[in-house]
Formats: C-alpha cells, structure tokens, sequence
C-alpha cells in the first residue's frame, strides 16, 4: 500500500465518522465494514499471487475458479471456507446423486459449477438476473469444462418442465424469498428439496416466514452460521490473527440462516 492509497481510505473513513444522520454505532461499523473488506481483497490478491486461483479446500476443492466474484466476499470461496455450515449437506446431496439442480441466484457459480462437477450426470441450471453474474458463471462453466444451463430470472412455472420429482433447490436471492415461495404456489415446489438462504424482508425476517409456509409440505430445519474451525494457507497464517479471521469472514450484515426443506 502506498501513500496516496492510505489517504484515500483515510478520506472514506473520516467521511464515515462525520456523518451525523447516522447513529455513532452505524458509523463505527460502516467504518470497520469498510476496512475489513479493504483488508480482505488485500488478502484475497496476497492468495493469488502465491497460489493460483484453484480453490483450496472444501467440497470443491480443486476446481478453477475467477480471480473476482460477481459480488460478495471472495476469500472464502477461494479458501474452499465458504458457507462451511453447508458443506455436509452438499456432501448429503452428492451422495444422493438428484436428477436435476436448480441454483436461483447462482452468482458466479460457486455452487453450480462445483456441484455439476460432482455430479456429471445430474441436469444443472442456474439462475440469475444480473447479466455480469450469468457472464462469469458461463465462464467458470467453461475454466471447468462442465455444461449447465444457465438463464435469467426464475419463474416457478419452470418446475412444471421437469418429469422428475427428483429436484433440489439452492436459492440465494437476498430478501426476495417470499416472492418466490407463497401459499399461493406452494403446490409447484411440494416435491422439490429446498435449500435456501434466508434474509430481512423489509422489517421482517423470512426465518419467521418461509418456514411456516413450507411446513406443510416438507420437513424444515434452519442452519445457524456459528463459530467456524478452519485452516488457512501458511502464507496467511504467519501475517496475523485478524487476517486468519477475515479470511473466513463472508461479509454478511446480520444473520441470514439457511432453511434445508425435504419434501414429506
């Protein structure tokens, strides 16, 4: 980092702590949310450089992955850390071997592509409506050399197409997960396993909602991001504490819990 460069970030911060419409508690994090990201794109680029951009552990270790993601943290992913809460699940469902996969916000395809990769034999699609993240998606598709069905918004009238009842849902689409599943079309995802990340929903949290209406179809369970036990390359590891620590931090606001939905 040069100086101008810690000028800047010198700059954003002091305009963070200046600002008085905001409470003195929101300042401090916006300030901290802002350094810890900076620091973990740092670190991100330090992996990189020494590494490569395979990812490093996990369920998908060993797959090609982008220097960038679409959105979101980056470091994780690459580390194969990732949603680690998740990993015996997605262990769970390789082991199942369903005849077809849904992603519903795919971003750049971390889970799509890792799992059509542990899965050649299962139909895999992906869904979303950025068009940057349907580019890097088709694109680390390509770098793995694996085929999927990658298209724009999600209509649950899609489910319709599909023969088999042998289908699982991941869903990622921040807030947005009351739109998409609702007493209303409750009927079209009754076969389907869910596994969705669930948010704040304007002054509610669709933990208090979706549950609720999937409960008479299938069996729920909620999944808590707790403390994690994890290990990080060397060259992270002789840095310093705090930089172990952000390279498992997934830049998350606030709780955001995932339900695991089986059909009855």
């Amino acid at each position: 980092m040069d100086e101008n460069q810690l000028n800047n970030i010198e700059r954003i911060i002091s305009a963070f702590f200046s600002d008085k419409n905001l409470s003195p508690d929101v300042r401090m994090n916006n300030s901290l949310r802002y350094l810890a990201k900076y620091r973990s794109i740092q670190i991100g680029n330090t992996i990189i450089q020494k590494y490569g951009t395979k990812v490093l552990g996990g369920p998908f270790k060993g797959m090609n992955f982008l220097d960038s993601v679409s959105e979101g943290c980056y470091v994780p992913k690459l580390l194969g850390l990732y949603e680690s809460e998740l990993h015996s699940y997605i262990d769970e469902i390789v082991e199942k071997k369903p005849g077809v996969i849904i992603n519903i916000g795919c971003a750049e395809g971390y889970y799509a592509v890792g799992l059509k990769m542990l899965l050649p034999d299962t139909e895999v699609y992906a869904f979303d409506i950025d068009p940057n993240a349907k580019k890097k998606c088709k694109q680390l598709s390509e770098m793995n050399n694996v085929n999927i069905n990658i298209g724009d918004e999600f209509k649950s009238e899609i489910l319709k197409d599909f023969n088999t009842k042998d289908i699982v849902i991941f869903c990622d689409i921040e807030g947005d997960e009351v739109k998409l599943i609702n007493s209303h079309n409750l009927d079209l995802y009754k076969n389907s396993e869910i596994c969705m990340e669930l948010h704040h929903n304007g002054k509610d949290h669709n933990k208090d909602i979706i549950p609720n209406i999937l409960d008479k179809t299938h069996t729920t369970n909620l999944i808590w991001q707790k403390g994690k036990n994890f290990e990080v390359p060397e060259l992270i590891s002789n840095i310093s504490h705090l930089d172990i620590l952000l390279s498992a931090w997934e830049w998350r606001s606030y709780p955001t819990p995932w339900l695991i939905a089986k059909p009855f």
